[in-house]
Order: C-alpha cells, then structure tokens, then sequence
C-alpha cells in the first residue's frame, strides 16, 4: 500500500486539530479516502492505531501520534546504530519497538575498477560495518511480527564517518522539516550546516565548525520544545541572528 509523506505538514497550518485514540473509526468512506500513517484499514472502516491528531492530506488519513517511539513504515529514511554484529546480519537500533535488521546481501556496493586511467570493469562488495556505527537505511519490509529489514543501497544511504547525532521524540520531525521544507532550509543556511532528518526522531548534523554545529542544536532542541506554537519559523530566523550575535559567529 502506497502511503503518503506527510513530513511537509505543518501542524499549526491545520484548522482542524481533531484528538484520536486507538481504535476510533476516523472515515468510513474508502471511496475518496486511503488510509495512512497511523492508521490501518479494518473491513470498510479507517482506524486509527495511536493517541495523536487526525490529519487529512490530499485524500491520505494519517494520524500524527503525540507521544511515543518510532513505528517502521516501509519506504522510510531513518538513522540506525550498529548494536550487535555476527556473519549473517547486523542489528541496528532504529529507535523503534524492534530493532532492525541489515544483511550483508543488502549492502552490496557496485564498483568501477579502473586500468590505465580507463573502466574496465564493475565488480560488487560487501559492505564492512562495525557496532556503534552509525547509518541511514531505508526500511524494505515492516511488519508487526518480524523486526524490521533495512538496506544501505540508494541516494544518501550508509555509514556517516563523521557528524553529530541528536535524538528528538519522532512527532516532532514534522515540525523541524516545515512547510514544504521550509524550516530545514532556513536551518541549512543560517547554520551552513547539512542536515539529514530521519523520519524514526534521528538528525544527523555536520558543520563547517563546532560552534555552528553547536548552535544548530540548541536551534533544534528549541524547535521541538516550541513545536506546537504558531509564527515559529521567524521567531527561530530572530534566535539564530541574536545567537550568533551573543556567541560571536560569523
């Protein structure tokens, strides 16, 4: 079942903030509306599996949970660390009920071999990882019964080999992402930092120094303390601009 990306919604855009609980019955029109994040379908009917807030987008039903761990979706972005190793897999913690699971089969890299300054050929290896490692995956299988199934092959995917990690609670993303990516944008340039947020509450940072990198944190943490209030983006555009005043960044 195809589901559909909400990390563009603001949730203090929403002029509907409706309150659900497990088990509530949030349509029972399957005709204009698909169940989705939060939610699962039961004969006709679109319920809702959390405590959160019922947000339509487009003809997507999703509920935003208020509190609690990351729940795995298939097709997800998300930052794990290397727990425990053996020959046949990795176990990565994913933030999440279970941890996930990484085989050597799903790291496979494909290299160009170059003779005389000239491809000659591409040959694949495995990748090598090692536990306290820290990785963005993407989730292939989730389910309720298995521990999720992960892999480093794609766009952005593998080991960070330098950077910071922060955690926040996994509600909160949206808030940190805005409005069409507007947030993480004004983050990226007035911090001139990279970014890569993680849809399981993970962040990964990287700056050009520690100061900034350090005033991109406080940043965040103040995102998410300040998330359900309205005028955000600005007020956060002022704290930056007064901080690098105060800490003396260029």
């Amino acid at each position: 079942m195809e589901v559909e990306d909400i990390d563009e919604i603001d949730i203090n855009q929403m002029k509907d903030k409706e309150i659900v609980i497990p088990g509530e019955v949030l349509s029972e029109d399957l005709t204009n509306f698909t169940p989705g994040r939060g939610t699962t379908k039961q004969g006709n009917k679109i319920i809702s599996l959390f405590v959160g807030l019922k947000v339509i987008r487009k003809n997507y039903i999703n509920v935003i949970p208020l509190r609690g761990i990351y729940t795995p979706t298939e097709g997800d972005k998300v930052i794990g660390v290397i727990i425990d190793k053996n020959p046949v897999k990795w176990k990565l913690d994913i933030n999440a009920r279970n941890f996930g699971i990484l085989k050597p089969s799903n790291t496979v890299a494909r290299t160009q071999k170059f003779r005389k300054g000239r491809p000659d050929r591409a040959y694949e290896t495995t990748q090598k990882f090692s536990v306290g490692d820290v990785l963005i995956v993407k989730i292939t299988q989730a389910d309720r019964l298995h521990h999720p199934e992960l892999t480093t092959q794609g766009k952005y995917l593998g080991k960070r080999h330098s950077g910071k990690l922060i955690e926040i609670p996994p509600p909160k993303i949206p808030r940190i992402i805005g409005r069409k990516g507007s947030m993480i944008n004004l983050l990226k340039k007035m911090t001139n930092c990279n970014i890569f947020v993680a849809q399981n509450g993970r962040i990964w940072i990287q700056g050009d120094n520690f100061e900034n990198e350090m005033l991109l944190i406080d940043t965040i943490h103040k995102i998410e303390t300040e998330a359900h209030t309205s005028g955000l983006t600005e007020r956060i555009k002022d704290f930056i601009i007064n901080e690098k005043t105060r800490r003396g960044i260029n």
